[in-house]
């Protein structure tokens, strides 16, 4: 796979600022590639450099110890399903170890989530021992180790009995979330410095109701995908209310997938289409939980999209009160990266089938490649540029927060060589370490625009199952094999001496590095 950060494309005024109109100085110039392939860089000593795993994609262990079930158990036990989480990474069993990795390979800061399942063991609300027991242990063996973790409330896992009745879409669902938060702040209030109440509110109701490749599975109901999305966000406002009610010391924050959105040139119409996705997909969000409500051209874009669907959406005084009450009380914003999207106007015909790479909204838009931005074997563009331009169109936009890119990473095909003539197995992953540093060249830039980046996360410390792509899509610093063995790829050694160093290695430099060690 041949990577480069590509050439910026001219943006929609109304959506994103040119640099040149700003005044500012675009750092990615059409050779931008090979410019930051020669360059070394250095990295601030208190920039966090963590690596994320999330609870149900890692853990296994899915019956054990009073867990409950999730939204997910049921869909992959479906026939047709080719997945099994059961083991999944067996993180479960296996923490104290991976956690000995994570100090052994200078991970200094660690992205966990908690499972929803683990903690709360019926839809009364009652508190499981063994799931906080197990928890605790892990916030205590990251803090014996000298490791931060940085604990989100929520990824994806929703009891299977509210998912039932409705999930995001029925209002218990809130209240379900707003009492399950309240347990972890008391439990684990004095042990995390750092919480996230969701990840990635926008990916998950655009996979259940626009894309349908998370349960329930619908495509095309954009009306759903708005209300689930508000009913999160308020559910979010209300934890941050009620974390602050409760007077702890750490701070609270939201992680979103931001991914910038430009139009297709040349294509009639596309700087609409681009607005009303970009409307769906980030300004949504952004708005809600940055400026405590949503601006009037918002809700203009959210009524353009609800036009076509069933759906109303007309936010009660109480939602828009927590969110602008919450907004103001928010410590920091999660930044998950992977990809930026190109999108023309999309008006005749039936609506289109999402894959991977695209999906087309009629009446909205259909995003599309480019073919002089390459793309990871799952489609998805590979452009450091619109992690850039993200970070700066939100240090424009909306009222300052630190900003901590929460996920970034890339998923490849991978198999466990045959051992080398030192007996050793190690997956040599340079395009990864490439992406890694590409991403990372980019916050750095956009730090010296004034932005207020305090870290970048690794998607992923271990290989885990992907949500759609099961175990063909890796993403780990280390592999984890059928049985369970965890061997680090080559991007393990170079996070290593990137974190210690504080010196961005290219490929090359590493290599020379590697063997070294």
């Amino acid at each position: 796979m041949s990577i480069s950060c590509g050439r910026p494309f001219l943006r929609a005024e109304n959506i994103f600022k040119s640099r040149k109109q700003t005044g500012r100085h675009n750092p990615y110039n059409e050779n931008c590639g090979k410019e930051r392939t020669s360059m070394i860089r250095m990295l601030p000593r208190d920039f966090v450099l963590g690596a994320t795993i999330s609870a149900y994609q890692t853990e296994g262990a899915v019956d054990a110890a009073g867990r409950i079930p999730c939204a997910w158990d049921r869909w992959y036990a479906r026939p047709d399903s080719t997945f099994d989480a059961r083991n999944a990474s067996g993180f479960y069993t296996s923490y104290r170890e991976d956690i000995a990795r994570c100090r052994a390979f200078n991970i200094r800061a660690l992205g966990i989530s908690l499972a929803w399942t683990r903690i709360i063991r019926d839809e009364q609300g009652t508190v499981n021992e063994e799931g906080v027991r197990f928890y605790q242990d892990v916030i205590r063996c990251c803090r014996e180790n000298g490791i931060e973790p940085y604990v989100a409330l929520y990824h994806f896992d929703t009891p299977l009995f509210l998912f039932d009745r409705g999930e995001w879409l029925a209002p218990e669902t809130a209240e379900q979330f707003l009492h399950y938060a309240q347990v972890c702040f008391e439990r684990f209030g004095g042990m995390v410095r750092y919480w996230i109440t969701m990840k990635d509110p926008v990916s998950l109701v655009m996979n259940e109701y626009v894309a349908g490749q998370f349960p329930p599975a619908e495509r095309f109901a954009a009306g759903k995908a708005v209300l689930a999305l508000h009913s999160m966000l308020t559910a979010h406002s209300r934890a941050v209310i009620r974390y602050k009610e409760m007077g702890l010391p750490g701070k609270i924050g939201i992680v979103h997938r931001a991914e910038s959105v430009y139009p297709l040139a040349g294509s009639p119409g596309s700087e609409r289409a681009a607005s009303l996705d970009d409307t769906l997909t980030n300004r949504f969000l952004l708005d809600g939980v940055l400026a405590g409500g949503y601006s009037a051209e918002t809700m203009a874009g959210i009524r353009a999209i609800l036009s076509q669907e069933p759906e109303f959406f007309d936010p009660a005084p109480d939602d828009l009160a927590a969110l602008d009450k919450a907004a103001g009380q928010l410590d920091f914003l999660g930044v998950n990266y992977y990809a930026s999207h190109f999108c023309e106007a999309w008006r005749d015909g039936a609506a289109q089938p999402a894959d991977t790479g695209s999906y087309a909204l009629k009446g909205i838009s259909r995003r599309l490649g480019r073919a002089d931005v390459p793309t990871t074997d799952w489609g998805w563009s590979i452009f450091p540029h619109g992690l850039y331009d993200m970070l700066l169109r939100i240090h424009e936009e909306y009222p300052h927060r630190p900003i901590y890119v929460t996920e970034n990473g890339l998923g490849l095909h991978e198999s466990l060589p045959a051992p080398g003539p030192d007996g050793q197995r190690m997956i040599e992953d340079d395009d990864r370490i490439d992406y890694l540093r590409q991403h990372l060249s980019a916050v750095l830039d956009a730090m010296e625009e004034g932005v207020d980046v305090r870290g970048c996360f690794v998607w992923s410390m271990l290989d885990a199952m992907s949500w759609t792509g099961g175990y063909d899509k890796r993403y780990g610093l280390f592999y984890v094999d059928e049985s369970g063995r965890r061997f680090p790829k080559k991007s393990a050694f170079w996070f290593r001496d990137l974190s210690a160093r504080r010196i961005m290695l290219t490929v090359d430099a590493l290599r020379a590095s590697v063997l070294a060690h």
